[in-house]
């Protein structure tokens, strides 16, 4: 489906050179839509989680597959995209620190993907997933192509320190880059108010 979308705005492009359409990538690593068997020996989620270590090295393949095939030298889609959400949705709506497998929700660890919990933290039981998505993205990534933490609810006080930490966190390690944050928003008439979003955005920045 993403090359039915892409092919659609290289031709879009093509014939409009005059208004022609950028992409923004979403997204390398999200609890929301890692298939559990992801996480697992021999890819069954019937069996044991694999070490972090193991998880690693899938996590850098699948980084380095999805930049390659869609941001690589020789891809088609190479000049579409101006940057790419790398994390997605990290920090918890409920305790204000980071998503766990504990997560409060309907969701349980055994579904096929999770609304809430998170498998990543399962495995890893620290933010260092996060780190290496991170990592792997500014070795596999052009230069030219922004990288970003993504994240919802982001001016609800309980939210904004956890994530300025995290995005701290990630400036701070060795071989990363971040370029950005998106604030993905979801907001209502009755909040947050429009001096939470300042604080939100001033801190951040």
């Amino acid at each position: 489906r993403a090359e039915q979308i892409l092919d659609y705005i290289l031709e879009w492009n093509a014939n409009n050179p005059e208004d022609t359409i950028s992409v923004r990538g979403h997204v390398l690593v999200w609890h929301s839509q890692t298939p559990e068997w992801f996480f697992h020996q021999e890819y069954d989620k019937t069996k044991d989680y694999v070490s972090k270590e193991e998880m690693d090295k899938r996590l850098e393949w699948y980084i380095q597959t999805v930049l390659t095939h869609f941001t690589g030298e020789d891809s088609k889609y190479k000049d579409l995209f101006y940057g790419w959400d790398v994390v997605n949705e990290a920090v918890s709506d409920s305790t204000g620190t980071s998503r766990s497998d504990t997560e409060s929700g309907s969701d349980s660890l055994t579904d096929d993907t999770h609304g809430s919990k998170s498998s990543w933290w399962k495995v890893y039981q620290s933010n260092e997933f996060i780190i290496n998505a991170f990592r792997y993205a500014n070795k596999y990534a052009p230069e030219t192509l922004e990288l970003y933490y993504n994240d919802y609810n982001d001016s609800t006080p309980t939210k904004v320190g956890p994530i300025a930490e995290l995005l701290k966190v990630v400036k701070e390690a060795e071989g990363t880059r971040i370029d950005g944050m998106g604030m993905q928003a979801h907001y209502h008439l009755d909040s947050p108010t429009v001096e939470q979003f300042e604080e939100a955005a001033r801190t951040y920045a």
